[in-house]
């Protein structure tokens, strides 16, 4: 995978998270606490759609290390459509929060409020923490799923020091603002949840503040930062503004769960901070049923020979899109889409995430229904064509930020089709390889 750093300790850190998830794939009894029970495995949705930045991949990233690999993908289309039906878990990770309330509106709204109070658990890192927050503006106020307020809102907005572009957001006659980017320390105070405890650090990119509530408990405080933090602003405002205040909160609604969080806890470098994400996830499940036996994904496929040969196109796809955008990254531009701003590097995110799981797909056989294989290699065909032109407008001086909003759009799409495939087909080759253990 593309993990960089400390690759000994993570293996450490997630031992025991895969040891528990690929046991309870396989419908084994788990030790938690001391105890041994079968766990429920959670059927996971990440929320791709309107609004959604990249930071989605990192979801990808950590739930493919841990082994939770029941993953979907959803866009707000998806969820009107009954697409959290058959979930366990929602989450919806940074970008822009009036865009994907916009989006998903009152009718994606109620299905998620439907979802939570049936047992549904969500859990919201950045915007995504921003989204269920009470709120009078149209249209977050459909979302008011907790009457939980933040700190870093304000009338008067103060100077920013550097990264204008990213310090502040439009919110109504008021300001959200940003007082620092990169690392915090956070320390958590709920042993129920955590398998750890004590202080750690994770990175924050606009995440919220979250002031003291009665209707929601604090899972994780503010308590400093690190050589690595970036002030936006001024260093005591900073203080004032997250010190002491909640990073990371729950609360109930109906018979499900909602977890917010400020920092990105998942952010694929900091693995301590990767494993609070599965103990939400498991803290949300203990309670549900589980029956004995698990089944094998169904994965429609065709002759050998024609998955090789497309395989081999859509690998050559993402090559030829990878060349180009390391290309444009030389150009110092930017495009704002929505409110929030965008630059190459973020579509080679995209596609390393792609490139990096080809090995292990390759090894798997890559199965999968022909006609979506096709699919995925036009629509990388496409990527690489309007990467081209991007390229060639950029060069001549012409804007192009409506090319780019599309572009956006379609590598979100096409990443989402590739990732389901690797996932369903990993799930897969770890029942198949277990099939006679019930």
């Amino acid at each position: 995978m593309s993990f960089t750093k400390n690759e000994a300790t993570r293996n450490d850190i997630f031992e025991p998270y895969l040891t528990i998830n690929t046991n309870s794939a396989l419908g084994k009894p788990v030790k938690i606490n001391g105890s041994f029970k079968k766990l429920l495995y959670p059927k996971i949705g990440i929320y791709n759609g309107s609004g959604a930045s990249h930071s989605w991949l990192w979801f990808v990233e950590i739930l493919d290390a841990l082994e939770f690999l029941d993953i979907k993908f959803l866009d707000e289309q998806d969820i009107k459509n009954g697409g959290l039906n058959s979930l366990h878990v929602l989450l919806i990770s940074g970008g822009d929060t009036f865009t994907i309330a916009e989006s998903l509106h009152k009718e994606g709204a109620d299905k998620i409020k439907s979802f939570l109070e049936d047992g549904g658990i969500y859990i919201g890192s950045c915007a995504g923490a921003y989204l269920p927050l009470k709120s009078s503006l149209t249209p977050l106020n459909l979302f008011n799923f907790t009457a939980v307020k933040i700190n870093n809102l304000t009338k008067s907005l103060p100077e920013p020091v550097t990264l204008p572009e990213k310090f502040c957001t439009s919110y109504g006659c008021q300001y959200v603002f940003h007082p620092v980017r990169e690392e915090v320390k956070i320390s958590l105070t709920d042993s129920a949840i955590y398998q750890q405890n004590g202080e750690l650090v994770a990175p924050i990119y606009g995440g919220p503040s979250f002031l003291p509530s009665v209707n929601a408990k604090t899972l994780a405080s503010y308590t400093g930062f690190t050589k690595q933090t970036l002030f936006m602003t001024d260093q005591q405002l900073a203080y004032n503004t997250l010190i002491g205040k909640s990073a990371v909160i729950t609360n109930k609604l109906g018979d499900g769960h909602l977890f917010l969080l400020g920092p990105h806890l998942e952010h694929p470098h900091y693995f301590k901070a990767n494993t609070l994400i599965a103990d939400m996830i498991y803290y949300g499940i203990r309670e549900r049923e589980v029956t004995s036996s698990f089944s094998i994904p169904s994965i429609e496929t065709s002759e050998c020979n024609n998955l090789n040969t497309l395989w081999r196109d859509i690998k050559s796809q993402v090559s030829n899109s990878r060349i180009v955008t390391f290309s444009l990254e030389r150009n110092p531009i930017t495009w704002l889409i929505g409110q929030k701003v965008y630059e190459p590097l973020k579509i080679r995110t995209f596609l390393e995430m792609v490139w990096a799981r080809f090995p292990h797909l390759e090894q798997l056989s890559g199965r999968a229904d022909i006609n979506e294989l096709i699919s995925l290699r036009n629509s990388f065909k496409e990527i690489t064509r309007m990467l081209k032109e991007i390229k060639r407008a950029v060069d001549q001086g012409i804007d192009t930020t409506d090319k780019a909003s599309t572009l956006f759009a379609t590598i979100k799409n096409s990443c989402a089709q590739f990732f389901a495939i690797y996932f369903n087909n990993k799930l897969s080759s770890v029942r198949e390889n277990n099939r006679f253990y019930n």
